[in-house]
């Protein structure tokens, strides 16, 4: 049989959960922005979201009280989440918003900064590599045609063999 300080200690503990979850709704609605997106990206969001929020409840249930489910339980996950939501949650959801914006902020910034001396060389060597190319290609094209030279004149040559065999003979 349990105490009603027992109880009362899993009570609180699961009103703990229940805020830990809150926390994790607030976050996973800053990280998976308000834009509409593709329904299977949503649902990969939504399976990963509730898979964590699995993990809390049962490691609330198993720090607490050895996994043991009653009512008030469910009610403390409940009133914990709905606590911080009404609470907290404004507070925290600023606070995350503003952290993300300026980590994402940080990343373009040092993306930028990464790429720039890459932008540069592509911008310095682009216009003699693109006549460098322009200059293979036209080549490219005239030798083409150059390899293309024997075979024809073999072909004209058979053609015209007779011809020119009976030039030769008439002349002797």
């Amino acid at each position: 049989m349990e105490t009603v300080q027992f109880q009362t200690f899993v009570f609180m503990f699961t009103v703990y959960g229940g805020i830990i979850i809150g926390i994790m709704y607030d976050v996973y609605r800053v990280l998976k922005g308000s834009r509409r997106g593709d329904r299977f990206i949503t649902s990969i969001w939504d399976i990963l979201f509730l898979a964590a929020a699995m993990m809390v409840v049962l490691w609330a249930l198993f720090s607490s009280n050895y996994g043991d489910i009653r009512a008030y339980v469910f009610i403390g996950f409940i009133v914990g989440f709905f606590l911080y939501d009404r609470i907290l949650s404004k507070i925290a959801l600023a606070i995350f918003l503003f952290v993300k914006r300026n980590v994402v902020f940080f990343f373009k910034t040092t993306n930028n900064l990464l790429v720039l001396p890459f932008k540069f060389l592509f911008n310095l060597l682009w216009h003699p590599l693109s006549r460098l190319w322009q200059y293979i290609t036209h080549k490219r094209i005239r030798i083409s045609k150059l390899k293309k030279l024997p075979g024809a004149i073999m072909q004209d040559s058979r053609k015209y063999y007779k011809l020119i065999i009976k030039k030769n003979s008439k002349r002797q």
